[in-house]
C-alpha cells in the first residue's frame, strides 16, 4: 500500500514539474523581436565639378614694314591689334616686335612666309615675287564693301597668297579718295610737263612715272629726304602726304600736285600654316577684326591727310592744281600704265583682277 502511494506521489511530481516547463518552452519557441531598423546612412555629398582647364595662350609676333610712329603702324596696331589682344580673352596675344629696325621692309614678305615672323603689314610690291600679280592691288578703284563681296577682290587676292604660303588680311590703310601724290621741286604747269623729269620713288612709284613718260629713279623711303634736298631727283611720287610730312621731306619740297591716284598698296599678311594652326574661333576673330580694323583706318584716314596736307602748306609748299582735262588725264594715265604693266608680267591673274577691281 505504501509503494502505490509513493508511485502515486512521484507522478504527481513527474506531472508537476512538466507544467511547470510547459510555458517556458512556449515562450522560448516565439521568434525573436525583430530588431529596431538601423538609421539610414546621411548621402554623400556631390563631387566638385571638374574645373574646364585654362585656354592654351596662342602668341603671335607682328612687325611693319615702318616705326610704331607712323600712321600705317598706329591705325593697324588700334584698329587691330589692339582689338585682338582684348576680345580674344588671352586666347590670342599678338605681340608688336618693331618695324624696319627688325626685319627690313624688303625683307618682310619673305619673313612670314617663313614663318620668322607671324604677321607683317607691308606693301604687296614688296612680296610680289612670292604672290605673283599681287602689285595691281593698287590699282583698285572700287571701295572696301565692293571689295569684300563674296566672290570679289578680296576673295581673289586671298587666293592668290595661300599659293605663296600667306594669308591675306585686308588692306591697312584704305582710303576714300587715291593715296599717293606727286611731289616735286620743278615747277610745271601741265601733267606733260612731268616728261623727262627725274621722279624717284618705291616699287609702287614705278607705274605713274612710266605712264607720265617721267626717268624713274629707284628709291627706299629713308633716301626720299637726301635725294630731293641735293636734287638727285625732281620729285617723288610714291607716297601718301602724311608720310611724307611725317619724315620731314615737306621742309625740301616746292611743290606738290593736287591730284593723287593709286590705293594704298600696305597689305596685312599671316604665315599661312600658322593661321591654319588657330583654333576655328581664332580664325573667325581675326577675319573679322581685319574688317573692323579697315573700316577704322578709313574713319582716320582723311583727317590725317588734311592735316598733312596743312603742314606741307605751312611750310611753304605750292599745290599745283591742273584743268578737268588735265588732271582727268594725270590720273588716268598711272592706271592704263599699271594695268599695262601687270598684263605684261602676269597675264594669268591680271585680267582677272582688272574686272574685279575697276568700277
Amino acid at each position: 500500500m505504501n509503494r502505490r502511494r509513493l508511485v502515486i506521489l512521484l507522478w504527481g511530481v513527474c506531472l508537476a514539474l512538466m507544467l511547470a516547463i510547459i510555458p517556458l518552452m512556449a515562450a522560448c519557441a516565439k521568434p525573436a523581436p525583430a530588431p529596431a531598423p538601423a538609421p539610414a546612412p546621411a548621402p554623400a555629398p556631390a563631387p566638385a565639378p571638374t574645373p574646364s582647364p585654362a585656354p592654351t595662350k596662342i602668341e603671335l609676333n607682328w612687325v611693319s614694314f615702318v616705326p610704331a610712329a607712323n600712321l600705317e603702324s598706329k591705325f593697324f596696331k588700334e584698329g587691330f591689334v589692339d582689338q585682338i589682344n582684348a576680345k580674344s580673352k588671352g586666347e590670342l596675344i599678338i605681340n608688336v616686335r618693331g618695324g624696319p629696325e627688325v626685319i627690313a621692309p624688303y625683307d618682310l614678305g619673305a619673313a612670314v612666309q617663313k614663318g620668322v615672323i607671324d604677321i607683317g603689314t607691308v606693301p604687296v610690291g614688296y612680296y610680289e615675287a612670292i604672290v605673283p600679280g599681287v602689285g595691281a592691288g593698287v590699282l583698285s578703284r572700287v571701295s572696301l564693301d565692293e571689295e569684300r563681296k563674296p566672290g570679289g577682290g578680296y576673295d581673289f587676292l586671298v587666293e592668290m597668297h595661300k599659293k605663296g604660303g600667306l594669308m591675306y588680311l585686308g588692306r591697312v590703310e584704305p582710303s576714300e579718295k587715291d593715296f599717293y601724290y606727286l611731289q616735286l621741286n620743278k615747277k610745271i604747269d601741265t601733267p606733260y610737263d612731268v616728261a623727262g623729269l627725274k621722279i624717284g620713288g618705291t616699287t609702287a612709284g614705278r607705274l605713274p612715272a612710266k605712264g607720265w613718260k617721267a626717268n624713274f629713279v629707284s628709291l627706299s623711303m629713308d633716301e626720299y629726304y637726301t635725294a630731293m634736298e641735293r636734287g638727285l631727283v625732281d620729285g617723288v611720287n610714291s607716297t601718301p602726304v602724311n608720310h611724307w610730312v611725317s619724315i620731314g621731306c615737306h621742309e625740301v619740297t616746292k611743290y606738290m600736285v593736287n591730284h593723287p591716284y593709286y590705293q594704298c598698296s600696305v597689305a596685312a599678311i599671316v604665315n599661312l600654316d600658322k593661321f591654319n594652326k588657330l583654333p576655328k574661333n581664332l580664325q573667325k576673330l581675326m577675319l573679322e577684326t581685319a574688317v573692323q580694323a579697315e573700316k577704322y583706318t578709313l574713319s582716320k584716314y582723311e583727317a590725317a591727310r588734311a592735316e598733312a596736307i596743312k603742314k606741307e602748306l605751312d611750310a611753304g609748299v605750292k599745290l599745283i592744281t591742273f584743268s578737268p582735262t588735265d588732271a582727268q588725264w594725270f590720273v588716268q594715265s598711272t592706271y592704263e600704265a599699271g594695268w599695262a604693266y601687270q598684263q605684261e608680267r602676269f597675264p594669268d591673274v591680271t585680267p582677272r583682277l582688272k574686272e574685279l577691281l575697276s568700277k
